[in-house]
């Protein structure tokens, strides 16, 4: 099976379960983080953005003063995939480091 390939809802739903700092909200994977300041949410792009290109999977993000929020998605086929997951459990181990 390809990591692009959608997870089925059970998948979906164990994963979830096990990460839950992520949402599922209309179709993606959604994660936002408030930080101490504007800076810090900032410097925490930089790492997400590398690990991001490194896995060829780049996320939808915004920040609105200090919280940062960022959505996961397959684009195509449609849907939350193993590259999602995967982007998702690297950008968990990232924030807690940022934080410090």
């Amino acid at each position: 099976m390809s990591k692009h390939t959608p997870l089925t809802f059970v998948a979906l739903t164990d994963a979830l379960v096990a990460r839950g700092t992520w949402a599922l909200i209309d179709g993606r994977l959604v994660r936002s983080h408030t930080f101490a300041s504007w800076q810090e949410a900032f410097a925490a792009l930089a790492p997400i953005a590398a690990v991001a290109e490194r896995l060829d999977h780049h996320p939808d993000w915004s920040q609105r003063g200090a919280t940062l929020r960022i959505e996961l998605t397959t684009h195509r086929p449609r849907g939350i995939s193993q590259l999602d997951l995967d982007l998702a459990e690297a950008i968990d181990t990232i924030l807690p480091e940022v934080v410090e």
